[in-house]
């Protein structure tokens, strides 16, 4: 994702109209620990569709492999 100067600066001054400045770290802090953690699902996720997807192709390429 690349974010321009002027989106960040909107989001900053959201950010600033909606939460205290003296809880912008805090708040900054746990907005970043929530991304990690949702990354870390997606990341969980996606190793197991692979995984299934691979089981799958293997079954498919086993049962069309000609017999010898």
């Amino acid at each position: 994702m690349n974010f321009s100067f002027s989106e960040i600066l909107v989001v900053l001054l959201i950010a600033l109209l909606v939460v205290k400045p003296a809880q912008l770290p805090e708040v900054a802090n746990s907005l970043g620990r929530f991304i990690k953690s949702i990354r870390g699902v997606f990341a969980k996720v996606k190793d197991e569709m692979n995984g299934f997807i691979d089981d799958v192709d293997k079954t498919v390429s086993d049962k069309h492999e000609p017999k010898k």
